[in-house]
């Protein structure tokens, strides 16, 4: 045990966090499990710097060893079948003061104060397994958000060259710069519409208790309340650190991650996406299919047009899977001349007997819409010639985000009461329900006992329609 740990010293707390590497807190202190409560669906963090570190932490606005100046960071990964290893979820810094946040600057801004530099420890997750017996794995990362302001230089340097990850000066700026957009935010009095969405690695999610119930905090320069947020580092950018950990630690072998999407020209992610389809804006699909050689299987593959939007990304060194690791999500789409689509979008189907039970919140649906998105646009001209024609990014803005929440809810309602009667494109202008099903026999079991084939959310056609005409 640290009895004897130097708590004002960063690399003694990086040192000793090293030596839990391997082993799961019942393993590294032993008798734990008479002390807490091994099913403790809290935070394992508060766990491991209790029980492992010996240490309790000061005020939520400072550092977790303030002496130090370092905030402690316990995070979940999980192991793909490919070897592939993934962050669990979204990474959660410290709440926003909607109050405070409007006076500050990003130096003197309270996350800056608390998150400037972070030790952060990865656990693997396995849901058959307590808090006590999830085994911490990957070397320990110290992330810095800023040049050290409480550390002795001497100190300083014998971290950053055992501990501490290079963050490239690109992902800092787009940090502070999802902080200044978050700023900008609650600065208009529009505190209640922050998404996900609205930023590209630091995020405002919820962290209320969800529900009509749930209490709302005062917002200055507005009416409205607004649900509790907090700053959190998104799945996507902790996928970059296990990332560059993966290149940097003998820990994580081999390069199964995919490569930080950065470009050598400082230019960001989006840039560097919409660049690598800017030379093929304008020409045909099947000419930029042949470019690409690539054939489309068969007459009515239906992938056809996904798939040849991929290949474009794969020619700028860009795949599927960089897109997921910024949590983005590419949708393609098919448009006539006159910039209508084709049909409408369809989300992941959603189960009867599930739905009836979830919160908004908690909701695919909601997790979905406050995601980014790729539009590849593949436009019919007056030739009946298939051209790409747009490609853009987009995220919802809060009014339609509620009048989905509101269809969301209705469908909620009406599965309880009938499912055989969902919510049509006539009752709302952004969504729908209707069936998403590989054939009449592909049914789920309903409240009422009845099995009515699979159904899913869907945008509206027109909704679409008119995204694309503001594009």
């Amino acid at each position: 045990m640290p009895s004897n740990l130097d708590k004002t010293s960063v690399t003694a707390i990086c040192q000793h966090a090293q030596a839990l590497v391997g082993r799961t807190m019942a393993q590294a202190v032993p008798g734990l499990e008479l002390k807490v409560n091994k099913r403790n669906k809290g935070d394992l963090g508060s766990i491991v710097e209790r029980y492992y570190f010996e240490h309790d932490p000061p005020d939520v606005s400072e550092p977790d060893f303030d002496e130090a100046g370092l905030e402690l960071k316990v995070t979940g990964v999980i192991a793909k079948r490919d070897g592939n290893i993934r962050a669990k979820e979204r990474l959660v810094l410290t709440m926003i003061n909607y109050e405070a946040i409007v006076d500050e600057t990003w130096e003197t801004s309270k996350f800056l104060k608390k998150c400037r530099l972070m030790l952060i420890l990865f656990y693997e997750f396995d849901k058959s397994k307590d808090n006590l017996s999830r085994r911490f794995v990957l070397a320990p990362v110290l992330h810095r958000l800023a040049k050290p302001t409480t550390l002795l230089e001497e100190d300083s340097l014998r971290v950053r060259e055992a501990f501490e990850i290079e963050i490239p000066i690109e992902d800092l700026n787009t940090i502070r710069h999802d902080w200044e957009k978050i700023q900008a935010k609650v600065r208009q009095g529009l505190a209640h519409e922050l998404s996900e969405g609205d930023t590209t690695f630091l995020g405002a999610c919820r962290k209320g208790s969800g529900g009509l119930i749930e209490p709302l905090r005062y917002q200055p320069f507005s009416n409205h309340g607004a649900k509790a947020r907090a700053f959190s580092f998104k799945p996507a950018y902790v996928n970059r650190l296990i990332n560059r950990l993966g290149r940097h630690s003998a820990l994580v072998t081999g390069e199964s991650l995919a490569q930080a999407a950065v470009s050598p020209s400082g230019q960001t992610f989006e840039e560097s996406v919409l660049e690598g389809f800017s030379d093929y804006l304008g020409l045909t699909l099947e000419d930029i299919a042949k470019n690409l050689g690539y054939h489309r299987p068969s007459k009515g593959y239906k992938g056809f047009h996904r798939e040849v939007a991929r290949r474009i990304l794969l020619g700028g060194a860009i795949g599927i899977s960089e897109l997921e690791l910024e949590d983005v999500e590419m949708k393609s789409i098919r448009v006539n001349k006159d910039w209508k689509p084709n049909e409408a979008m369809s989300f992941p189907n959603f189960k009867y007997l599930e739905i009836v039970k979830e919160r908004w919140e908690d909701s695919k649906f909601c997790e979905k819409l406050e995601r980014r998105f790729l539009f590849v646009v593949f436009r019919t001209d007056e030739q009946d010639v298939e051209r790409l024609a747009k490609v853009f990014y987009w995220n919802m803005s809060y009014r339609d985000r509620q009048e989905a929440r509101r269809v969301w809810l209705q469908t909620k309602k009406c599965v309880a009461k009938d499912a055989r009667y969902l919510p049509t494109s006539r009752e709302s202008y952004v969504a729908h329900v209707r069936p998403k099903a590989r054939n009449s026999r592909d049914t789920e079991l309903t409240p009422q006992g009845l099995r009515l084939v699979k159904k899913c959310f869907w945008l509206n056609r027109e909704y679409i329609a008119s995204i694309l005409k503001d594009a």
